[in-house]
């Protein structure tokens, strides 16, 4: 192990992570949907309907009659209170970040960055999962902070890691890595998309997205590093979503941010994905 190599990063995503930190709490609080209401006004207050049987008739006023001014004024009844508005709620903007909040952050970064370069070593792809890690830091805070997996963080953190993996394939001449990070990326995608596309409420299509850079950078180290990083996800989620109700008490209409979960599996499978592989697949 070069323990220059692992101080280096260690100390570059420490500062990296402040600037992280940074960059999430500007993003703001997702819009929430507006509150539905009643639109139907009550029998009480409803107007009279015309009176449309045969013979009946409707006579307008003549144009030479002057009407009175009371009369220009229709007989409006009160507004029932009762009625609550259709208007959308506001969105809360979250506090600024605590100062333990940047320092935990800065940590986290930090260690992912020493943790990446022990991995892989001074090889041309340290880059690209350092960069991974990054964009993984990012989208996580603003995910449990407001909800959202921004796109103006997440799609920079794909280019960046495609341009790092295809030059990593030319120094290295091996191409076959990332055919299968194209792979792993487009079968992610395809596979949370098709989930979302049923039940769209059980997640944002910013985790489809996530789950395509995941199953991209995952894919160019093998396949198998692919599904296992999404197995650690789905039980990295659901763990914490069973601990949430039972803490909270609220049952299966608990809502919870998925990315960081996706986030985890993607730093495991970088960080273990080829041991972890074969212990399950005894290879």
């Amino acid at each position: 192990m070069n323990l220059a190599l692992v101080g280096g990063c260690a100390l570059a995503g420490v500062a990296a992570g402040a600037v992280l930190d940074a960059m999430a709490a500007r993003v703001p609080p997702a819009s929430p949907r507006p509150v539905e209401t009643p639109t139907r006004m009550p029998a009480e207050t409803a107007p009279e309907p015309l009176d449309t049987t045969p013979g009946s008739e409707i006579r307008p006023f003549p144009a030479d009659v002057p009407l009175a001014p009371e009369a220009l004024v229709a007989d409006v009844p009160p507004r029932d209170e009762s009625i609550p508005e259709k208007r959308p709620q506001a969105a809360t903007a979250p506090p600024p970040p605590t100062l333990l909040e940047r320092g935990v952050v800065a940590v986290v970064t930090g260690v992912l960055f020493g943790a990446a370069a022990a991995r892989i070593g001074a090889a041309p792809d340290l880059a690209a999962y350092c960069v991974l890690f990054a964009g993984l830091v990012t989208v996580s805070v603003t995910d449990i902070r407001v909800g959202l997996v921004p796109r103006v963080y997440l799609y920079p953190t794909l280019a960046l890691v495609a341009v790092a993996l295809v030059a990593s394939s030319g120094l290295d001449g091996n191409w076959r890595s990332l055919l299968d990070a194209a792979i792993g990326g487009a079968a992610a995608f395809l596979v949370f998309f098709a989930i979302w596309w049923v039940a769209p409420r059980s997640m944002g299509f910013g985790d489809v997205r996530l789950a395509g850079v995941m199953g991209f950078a995952l894919g160019w180290l093998g396949l198998r590093q692919v599904y296992l990083g999404f197995v650690v996800a789905f039980v990295a989620g659901s763990v914490f979503g069973l601990v949430k109700m039972a803490v909270q008490g609220t049952g299966r209409k608990t809502s919870l941010p998925f990315g960081p979960a996706l986030a985890l599996g993607a730093v495991v499978g970088v960080l273990f994905g080829a041991t972890l592989a074969n212990l399950w697949f005894h290879a």
